[in-house]
C-alpha cells in the first residue's frame, strides 16, 4: 500500500515520512479530544483538599455585609461573600494557607479592614462588628415619615436601632407638607433623641348652607362646620362641594400654632347674572324679516305676558333660564307682602331693564334683614332666573325675575 501511494522514485516518495509523522499526529489530537469529559476538569472542577487549605467563618453585626478577601499566597485566592440576615454567618472554603486582608462593607458605614491568618485544616472565626448608636424620632403632629438621604426609615414615632456614629441629617415630612431637615449626633453604643414640629395650625371651616364636603384634591375630609387640628402652615385649598351648587374653592392662610377660620358662601360659586350679554345673546332686531315667532308657535318657549317682540325665546330657556345666578346692585324698592326686592334700573345699548328678585321665605321672616332693604342699599344675592320678560308698548324696560333668592353677605 505504501508503494502505491508513494511510487518508487516519485517526488511524493520523498515526502512520505513527513506526511506520515502529521497523520499520526493528527490522529492523536482527535483521540485526545474523543475521550471523556470528566478527564479534562479544570483546577476549579477540583474540590478543594482539607488536608491541604483552610477556612473562614465570618459573622456580622449588620444585615447584607458585603465581604471581600484579597490578598493570600496566589492572586487566585481573592473571593467574596454576601450577608442576608444580622448575625448569620458566611464561610469562605478552600483557602490556601497564609495572610489575607478581609474587608467589609454595609451601606452608610465605614469600610472595617482587618488581617486574617488561614491555616491548614482549621475554620478561622472572623467578628464583623459596625459601630453603632441608635436614634428615637418623635413628631408634632405624629405619624410623619422619617427619611435619611433616599431612604424611608418609618414613621414617628420611631426608633432606629442601628445608626453609625457621628453627624446624622434626617428629613420629616407628611404627604402634600413642607419637609423639615433635622441634624442630630448619633453616640456609639448610646440612644439618641430628636423632636420635630412641623408647622401646622387648626383650621375651623363653615359653609353657607351649612353640611357642604371638604376636599382637598379628591381627600374628603368632612362636612361643615369643621376643625382640622392639624393643618400645615401656609396657603391651604379647600373646595367645598354641596347639591345645587358649584364647587366653591376657598384659600386660608394659616400660621404656626394658630387658629383660622374661614366661612364660604357657596352662593359664590354661581356666576354673575350678566344682563348686558344675555340681551346681546338672545337680541332679535327690530326687522320685519327677522321678528320673532308668534306666541302660539313658542309652546314651553311662551313668555308669562304674552309679549314676543325681540328676545328669541327658544334660545333664552336653553342658554339661560332655569339656572342660578348672583347679582348685586342698589334697591329701588322691597315689598313686604311679595317678598320681592326690586333693583335700581339699568341701561344698555338696547334696552333698560330691571332686575326683581323674591326673597326666600326664611329671608323674609329676617326683621333685621328686612330692616336692611331701604333705598339706595346695596345687596348681593343669588337666585334662580325664572322669566325675562318684554314690556309692553309704550314701555322699554325688560323685567329679569330672580325666584328662591338667599342673600350674600
Amino acid at each position: 500500500m505504501h508503494d502505491a501511494i508513494f511510487p518508487v522514485g516519485t517526488a511524493r516518495r520523498r515526502f512520505s515520512p513527513l506526511v506520515i509523522a502529521a497523520a499520526l499526529f493528527l490522529l492523536i489530537l482527535l483521540a485526545r479530544w474523543a475521550l471523556p469529559s470528566s478527564h479534562h476538569k479544570s483546577a476549579r472542577d477540583i474540590p478543594p483538599d482539607p488536608t491541604k487549605t483552610g477556612n473562614i467563618v465570618i459573622k456580622s453585626n449588620r444585615p447584607d455585609t458585603e465581604v471581600e478577601l484579597s490578598g493570600g499566597p496566589t492572586t487566585q485566592q481573592a473571593a467574596s461573600a454576601t450577608f442576608h440576615g444580622s448575625g448569620s454567618d458566611s464561610t469562605l472554603r478552600g483557602l490556601l494557607p497564609g495572610k489575607y486582608v478581609l474587608t467589609a462593607k454595609s451601606s452608610g458605614w465605614p469600610d472595617i479592614q482587618q488581617d486574617v491568618n488561614v491555616d491548614v485544616g482549621r475554620a478561622t472565626p472572623v467578628a464583623v462588628h459596625f459601630k453603632s448608636g441608635s436614634l428615637r424620632v418623635d413628631s408634632d403632629p405624629a405619624g410623619a415619615t422619617v427619611r435619611l438621604a433616599s431612604s424611608m426609615l418609618g414613621k414617628t414615632p420611631l426608633v432606629v436601632p442601628q445608626l453609625p456614629p457621628g453627624e446624622c441629617q434626617l428629613s420629616v415630612d407628611y404627604p402634600t407638607w413642607p419637609a423639615v431637615s433635622i441634624k442630630t449626633t448619633i453616640k456609639e453604643n448610646e440612644e439618641s433623641t430628636a423632636t420635630v414640629r412641623l408647622p401646622h395650625g387648626r383650621v375651623s371651616i363653615g359653609s353657607v348652607p351649612s353640611g357642604a364636603t371638604v376636599l382637598v384634591g379628591k381627600l374628603v375630609f368632612g362636612k361643615t362646620p369643621l376643625t382640622l387640628e392639624s393643618v400645615p402652615a401656609g396657603t391651604s385649598k379647600f373646595i367645598l362641594k354641596a347639591k345645587n351648587f358649584p364647587p366653591l374653592e376657598v384659600n386660608v392662610t394659616v400660621n404656626d400654632r394658630d387658629d383660622a377660620k374661614i366661612t364660604g358662601q357657596l352662593g359664590l360659586g354661581f356666576p354673575e347674572l350678566d344682563t348686558p350679554s344675555l340681551l346681546r345673546a338672545v337680541w332679535i332686531p327690530d326687522d320685519p324679516n327677522q321678528l320673532a315667532p308668534g306666541v302660539d308657535s313658542l309652546g314651553v318657549y311662551e313668555p308669562r305676558n304674552g309679549i314676543v317682540k325681540n328676545i328669541n325665546r327658544k334660545r333664552l330657556y336653553e342658554n339661560w333660564l332655569k339656572r342660578s345666578y348672583r347679582y348685586a346692585a342698589a334697591i329701588k324698592s322691597y315689598d313686604r307682602e311679595s317678598g320681592k326686592v326690586e333693583f335700581v334700573e339699568q341701561t344698555d345699548a338696547l334696552s333698560r331693564y330691571r332686575i326683581v328678585a323674591e326673597l326666600s321665605p326664611a329671608l323674609r321672616a329676617d326683621p333685621e334683614l328686612v330692616a336692611q332693604l331701604t333705598k339706595g342699599a346695596m345687596l348681593t344675592l343669588y337666585g334662580r332666573l325664572d322669566a325675562v320678560e318684554e314690556p309692553r308698548w309704550p314701555f322699554k324696560v325688560i323685567t329679569l325675575e330672580l325666584s328662591s333668592a338667599e342673600v350674600l353677605h
